[in-house]
């Protein structure tokens, strides 16, 4: 066999190859594209999950203030009502003298 028919012989043979090269090359190229977009992806989800957290977070603190804020209130509600109470207690005091004057006056004799 002369050196003609062995290259003959291997063109063919180095086309192919070629040509498998070339397609899993073009598939490599895709490859990588459709993992730059999944990266791009998994980072902006990983955004905005770490926003919903932080935003949790800051809700939950909130959510906290508003029950101190409230407990405060029904402290201060409790106060009241004592007070109102006490308020009560001397109006009813003073409505009986009240009363005990207006009979006095009524009866000037007795």
């Amino acid at each position: 066999m002369t050196a003609d028919d062995r290259l003959n012989q291997l063109e063919p043979l180095l086309s192919e190859t070629m040509s498998i090269l070339d397609r899993h090359t073009a598939q490599l190229k895709q490859l990588s594209f459709a993992i730059s977009q999944v990266s791009t992806a998994v980072v902006q989800q990983g955004e905005n999950i770490s926003f919903l957290l932080r935003e949790q977070l800051t809700m939950k603190t909130q959510q906290n203030d508003l029950k101190t804020q409230q407990d405060v209130m029904k402290t201060q509600q409790d106060v009241m009502k004592t007070q109102l109470d006490g308020v009560e207690t001397k109006l009813d005091g003073v409505t009986g003298k009240l009363d005990h004057i207006l009979q006095l006056l009524q009866k000037p004799g007795q």
